[in-house]
């Protein structure tokens, strides 16, 4: 049972991390999206046709963690069909523990990056809108 809760939890983060390929709604730095931006000639453009939006590229931040999870996908499923066709041999020889711990693992990484990626978007975008902000100052300042 807790292998089918393994598979259930790297699904739903697969599907989680499809979601946040697409979500344009976070404020990121111009800096960050450019810098970081997927290539046109990049492996994973190739693999999986990612198309930029007007002013949101995609970038190697959300790509990334997409194609880690569609792997840790694709390997769950097939170690599922491999223990359903050998009558429970993997969910026998491995313990209980071992796919909770892997499963607690993998659930506690994956969102501590989504938290940690969030925060330093919102720290940069601040400090990019707040030196905006400086410089707007001080051309005004100058013009009177």
């Amino acid at each position: 049972m807790e292998l089918l809760y393994l598979v259930g939890t790297i699904w739903a983060l697969l599907f989680l991390t499809f979601a946040f390929c697409f979500d344009d709604r976070r404020p990121m730095s111009t800096k960050l999206k450019y810098k970081y931006r997927v290539k046109e000639n990049s492996i994973f453009r190739k693999i999986i046709k990612f198309k930029d939006k007007k002013h949101y590229p995609c970038n190697y931040f959300k790509i990334v963690p997409f194609y880690v999870f569609l792997l840790l996908a694709v390997l769950s499923l097939i170690l599922l069909f491999v223990d359903i066709f050998t009558n429970g041999f993997i969910t026998n020889t491995i313990p209980e523990e071992a796919f909770i711990i892997a499963m607690l693992c993998i659930f506690v990484i994956s969102i501590a990056y989504f938290l940690v990626i969030i925060i330093w978007w919102e720290i940069v975008d601040y400090n990019e809108f707040k030196f905006a902000k400086e410089e707007l100052y001080k051309e005004r300042k100058n013009k009177k």
